[in-house]
């Protein structure tokens, strides 16, 4: 469950950053690799903030360590909205933060984390098999405005 509003006895656990890379109108995203929660599907750089850590500075550590690329924390931009999830009986906070870039950056994944990536449209993203819950932020961030 993934909301914009706080769920009844919320109990956050940690807190998740999650960075849209955009490139000519199409968002990165990384294929799960096997063994890992998700195996399989498709969604952008993500991961735990450390204990301490700053959120900005911890979406450009996870987009580095799974993508290789290198992004600073004015690069970033912050998403106006932050997503209350539970998924079983843990609860998180999601936070969702994008960067454009102008021609492809290079990718180098971490072959632990994710069995491949693809460059795709927000449209053709819906369609893939997305990490839990992930077509809510795709959809409130690329598409909600056109509606």
């Amino acid at each position: 469950m993934i909301s914009l509003e706080k769920i009844e006895n919320f109990n956050k656990k940690f807190d998740v950053v999650s960075l849209f890379v955009v490139c000519k109108g199409k968002i990165l995203l990384l294929k799960r690799q096997v063994g890992k929660p998700f195996e399989g599907t498709w969604g952008p750089p993500a991961g735990k903030v450390d204990k301490g850590e700053d959120l900005e500075v911890a979406t450009c550590r996870e987009t580095f360590e799974e993508a290789g690329i290198k992004v600073s924390v004015d690069d970033i931009t912050k998403h106006e909205k932050h997503y209350y999830v539970r998924h079983g009986e843990i609860d998180f906070m999601f936070h969702v933060y994008s960067v454009e870039f102008d021609s492809d950056p290079e990718i180098t994944l971490s072959s632990a984390e994710h069995s491949g990536y693809a460059w795709y449209t927000p449209e053709e993203s819906l369609k893939l098999d997305l990490v839990q819950d992930e077509e809510v932020p795709i959809v409130d961030f690329f598409m909600r405005d056109s509606e």
